[in-house]
């Protein structure tokens, strides 16, 4: 998996390659969810249906009650009062429905993100960083989850857009030329953001990648820092590295604090021709006050949609980072992969052999040379050796966290890579230099291998490691957190 760390101001995030595809995929995502969506996306419809109504009720309203005395104001009065509770209906199942969306997909996304993980084989997760990782898990996803969370109301004001400008231009054409002349403008905005800001968005989130991986090795070495008198060095390294992130963000500041003003400005220079022709038509009689009231309305309910472009255009390519560097770990694939025809180990005491095994975690350096090993069953081996001979690289073989480049490891008297990997790790148990525990009960922690294990079978691997007494000692015992 390629983490991309600093790049040069202005350009462009390199070997993405999802294209438009990326928002094909989140599609497809939210697609899991049929009834919400649908549902999601009928409270936008009523919801702007009844928007794009609100005017033409008041236009008749004008002309006709309070103007020309043709009809009485309650039916048009009762009119919006119906046309309100129906925009809340519509408004809440939007939100609702839209939200349980994108929480879905967001915890769609996280879990498959972390399956992703799980599957990955030694030589991918020494690839990984700890800070990209968490970053990508936690904010990428807050960030996509944000960004589906507003697609309902962005769909409803496109739609709003185009009912607005119908209407208007059945109301008066001229108009709604005068208004509609602004439109090149904001296209071309909004083509110059799109090209700036996603650059601008991937290096930022990147940056905060890197300061939570140098925060994270921090706080998990402290007692190796506190040790040997380094925390100043590690002051001086998150304060170089915020540097980064600090200068990505004030780049993705200036830039939205450039596009947003511009692309909120441009549509009020139309609306002041609009207003001031549309003014003087009214008073020339050619429209009918009710039509002038009818079509300002229409005007200010299209400011709405502008600034829903706008929020679009930044936060859109913000998740649309978001989106790809997650995808990135999604499609992650382990180098190691199952044969289609690898047998099941049968569970039983086996023999251990490493035939001429060549290993190196670089195959140009290799850890082993010609290594062959024998352990035969009930039988105790111990390996000694220097640091960095190989000794851990052993253990790492067996359950195949990596392939040898040469020879053969065997269990049971077959090649582990004609095996299916959850048989084979079943029937190995390591135990690691460092010692690490969950965050969960003693419990649960002992028998974190075999999660059926039985009451008995914990307290007597408690006993094994003599470490039952001690947990005993503990207010609730094994259920301690």
């Amino acid at each position: 998996m390629r983490v991309l760390v600093r790049r040069r101001q202005g350009e462009a995030p390199e070997g993405t390659g999802y294209g438009k595809a990326w928002i094909k995929r989140l599609a497809r995502y939210c697609w899991r969810y049929p009834r919400a969506v649908t549902l999601a996306l009928s409270g936008s419809l009523l919801a702007t249906l009844v928007t794009a109504a609100i005017p033409l009720i008041q236009r008749d309203i004008v002309d006709n009650a309070i103007f020309a005395h043709r009809q009485p104001i309650w039916p048009g009065a009762t009119l919006l009062v119906i046309a309100a509770l129906l925009n809340f209906v519509g408004v809440y199942v939007r939100r609702y429905r839209g939200g349980r969306v994108s929480l879905d997909v967001q915890h769609d996304l996280r879990t498959e993100l972390f399956g992703s993980l799980t599957r990955l084989d030694g030589a991918r997760q020494d690839q990984l960083h700890t800070g990209q990782i968490v970053s990508r898990s936690i904010s990428d996803l807050n960030m996509v989850q944000g960004l589906l969370s507003m697609v309902p109301m962005l769909l409803g004001n496109a739609l709003l857009f185009v009912l607005s400008v119908v209407i208007m231009a059945f109301l008066s054409p001229t108009l709604t030329l005068i208004a509609l002349a602004v439109g090149p403008a904001l296209w071309m905005i909004s083509l110059a953001s799109r090209r700036r800001l996603f650059p601008a968005s991937w290096d930022a989130q990147q940056q905060a990648a890197n300061v939570a991986g140098v925060v994270e090795g921090a706080i998990t070495g402290v007692r190796v820092v506190k040790g040997f008198g380094q925390e100043e060095q590690e002051i001086e390294r998150v304060e170089e590295t915020s540097s980064f992130l600090y200068a990505s963000r004030v780049r993705a500041v200036r830039l939205m604090a450039k596009f947003n003003p511009s692309l909120a400005a441009v549509p009020a220079f139309g609306q002041v021709g609009v207003l001031a022709l549309g003014g003087w038509l009214a008073i020339k009689g050619e429209i009918s006050i009710g039509t002038f009231f009818a079509f300002s309305a229409y005007l200010a309910q299209m400011v709405s949609p502008v600034r829903a472009l706008t929020s679009l255009i930044t936060i859109g390519q913000e998740a649309r980072a978001s989106v790809i560097r997650v995808y990135e770990v999604i499609d992650s694939r382990p180098l190691l992969t199952e044969k289609p025809d690898a047998v099941k180990l049968a569970p039983g005491r086996l023999d251990v052999h490493l035939d001429d095994v060549t290993f190196g975690y670089l195959p140009s350096q290799p850890v082993l040379r010609g290594l062959s090993l024998q352990v035969r069953p009930g039988e105790t081996v111990a390996v000694v050796g220097t640091s960095g001979s190989g000794k851990s690289t052993i253990s790492m073989l067996l359950p195949r966290f990596y392939d040898v480049q040469g020879g053969a490891v065997r269990l049971g008297g077959h090649d582990v890579r004609d095996l299916t990997l959850d048989s084979l790790r079943a029937s190995i148990g390591l135990v690691m230099e460092e010692s690490f525990l969950f965050s969960d009960s003693v419990r649960a922690n002992i028998s974190y291998g075999r999660p059926t294990a039985t009451e008995e079978q914990v307290v007597a691997a408690a006993r094994a490691a003599e470490a039952d007494e001690f947990i005993t000692g503990l207010q609730i015992g094994r259920a301690h957190v």
